[in-house]
């Protein structure tokens, strides 16, 4: 039985009205190739993915060189019977994807750093502990700017990276060469399968501070 959508809850025939909590605590993630995911990210190790009824999930490992605690993953999670492109809001996404990685514990949207690559607009957040740079990011994708998994309209993704490196470093794999074509999408080539995903319109974080301009 197709389940019904009712704001945050999901009707199901067999189960009755679920919330989203239950719903993800009653999922579990099964690991598929690294050639299933829905990015391009450098630094790949293991890709984990669920269907949530309202859209599904990819959970995505990455390596991790640096001396800091906690892993390098990154987030992606679709909405279903979601049309055009909507704000995305910090406090909401963050409590989706389970709160604040470490080193973040203490960060809020007005610590967000603004930024555009040409597929949209993504905004982040940077921690340096010893030689380690970390970085906290997300965006939002809908299905005007690249093709997006199952009946997905939007693709929130959330990533943390620490990297022995820069914060460009860091931040590669929620830029537009990781996620705006999946690797399933290329040819044997390298080439894309999809439509470009350029001049695509831009999410908004509100209250956001942008790059090189002071708090």
């Amino acid at each position: 039985m197709v389940p019904l959508l009712a704001g945050c809850v999901v009707v199901d025939a067999q189960d009755g009205i679920l919330t989203r909590q239950q719903i993800e605590e009653r999922t579990p993630y099964a690991s598929v190739s690294t050639g299933q995911a829905w990015v391009n990210a450098p630094g790949m190790r293991s890709v984990l993915q669920r269907n949530l009824r309202t859209g599904l999930e990819q959970k995505i490992s990455l390596a991790n060189d640096s001396a800091v605690r906690g892993d390098n993953v990154m987030m992606l999670r679709t909405q279903n019977g979601v049309s055009g492109f909507g704000r995305l809001r910090f406090e909401s996404v963050i409590d989706r994807f389970g709160g604040m990685p470490y080193p973040f514990t203490d960060v809020s949207s007005g610590s967000l750093l603004q930024g555009d690559d040409g597929v949209g607009a993504y905004f982040w957040v940077t921690e340096n502990l010893g030689d380690a740079t970390c970085i906290l990011g997300m965006r939002r994708l809908n299905s005007g700017m690249r093709q997006l998994p199952g009946n997905g309209g939007v693709m929130d993704i959330v990533l943390r990276n620490c990297v022995r490196g820069t914060q460009q470093d860091a931040l590669a794999p929620l830029m537009a060469d990781s996620i705006g074509v999946a690797p399933i999408a290329r040819d044997p080539q390298g080439n894309s399968r999809m439509l470009s995903p350029l001049a695509a319109p831009s999410a908004s974080v509100i209250p956001v501070q942008r790059a090189g301009t002071q708090p």
